[in-house]
């Protein structure tokens, strides 16, 4: 059995940052499937070299891209978006940044978990994290990236991607 994941490096550049958003949407989904193998593996194996290569990706990825993804959205496109005045988008803004705060308090007991594996079988306490984070990403593909599609013009396209760039260390051309 393979725990890893499958998938393709590409997609949407720093020009689309609203689709890298979702492209980054469909690997956290990609490593949310990766956990439930994983999870599955570690009752029957333990923390095998095969579920410590999992694990490891996912805690790298949660540790990296994750913290990055969270940053794009409060310190940029919130920011962005509240400029336009819609308050119900900015309610839904406060909703999704505040579940920001509890995914990452979801996330902690599975990451110390994923950074020493019991070598016996037991369990891995992907839940409630991995509940909590897939109905948030509903709620931003859903909700969130179509408004901002809608509102934001090109020149606040083009800033949040070279934000978002940036946060990556790529310094990408200006107007």
């Amino acid at each position: 059995m393979r725990i890893g994941e499958k998938g393709e490096r590409g997609g949407p550049s720093f020009d689309d940052p609203l689709g890298l958003l979702a492209a980054c949407h469909e690997r956290i989904e990609g490593h949310c499937a990766t956990l439930v193998r994983l999870a599955a593996h570690v009752r029957v194996h333990g923390g095998d070299s095969e579920a410590r290569v999992a694990a490891g990706r996912v805690h790298h990825y949660f540790a990296q891209a994750g913290r990055w993804h969270h940053e794009d959205e409060e310190r940029d496109l919130a920011p962005l978006l509240a400029h336009h005045g819609d308050p119900a988008l900015t309610a839904l803004m406060a909703r999704l940044m505040s579940e920001h705060r509890a995914l990452e308090q979801a996330y902690a007991p599975l990451d110390l978990v994923l950074q020493a594996l019991p070598t016996a079988p037991g369990d891995v306490p992907i839940e409630p994290y991995v509940g909590l984070i897939r109905a948030h990403m509903a709620a931003e593909n859903t909700m969130l990236l179509p408004r901002a599609r809608a509102l934001l013009v090109p020149s606040e396209i083009a800033a949040l991607g070279r934000a978002m760039a940036a946060r990556r260390g790529v310094t990408i051309p200006g107007p």
